[in-house]
């Protein structure tokens, strides 16, 4: 994949294997990968480095994945990047959906696997546009994504 030998990935995943295992895998496919193990680091990347794709997890320490999603879209060198959200537990408060519907594609780390993350790593780059909606990949019921919705106490 010569195109994407030049293609710069921002992996924030706080849990180190995943994080190395992706990366590798990655970069095999000629990927450069930055890695960030918290929200906070990867806004110090981000306010350096203007990746041509963000890989994202929701819940990491320091700061969230909604942070560094808030974060990416209110800046302006950073609003195009494409972002796919890969989360484990995925929950968030039912007030902060609106950010995740910035995100270009939504993954539950145990429904996707590699293959299926490299494809759509590789259609966002390629400026191939998301499916309908960034949850076609996440269960939806009752109208809301499933474990990824945190309705109101």
């Amino acid at each position: 994949m010569d195109q994407a030998r030049a293609k710069t990935i921002l992996y924030v995943e706080d849990d180190r294997v995943v994080l190395l295992a992706y990366s590798y895998r990655l970069e095999r496919e000629g990927f450069a990968v930055e890695p960030a193990r918290d929200g906070l680091e990867a806004m110090k990347i981000l306010v350096r480095l203007v990746p041509d794709l963000v890989i994202l997890d929701l819940m990491m320490p320091k700061f969230d994945g909604v942070e560094v999603l808030k974060f990416i879209q209110s800046n302006p060198r950073l609003k195009t990047v494409p972002v796919i959200i890969l989360s484990t537990n995925s929950v968030v408060d039912v007030d902060e959906e609106y950010v995740l519907e910035c995100a270009n594609r939504r993954f539950v780390k145990d429904r996707c696997t590699f293959p299926i993350l490299l494809e759509a790593v590789q259609n966002l780059l390629a400026g191939t546009p998301a499916r309908d909606n960034a949850l076609a990949e996440t269960p939806v019921e009752n109208g809301q994504p499933k474990n990824l919705v945190k309705t109101p106490a």
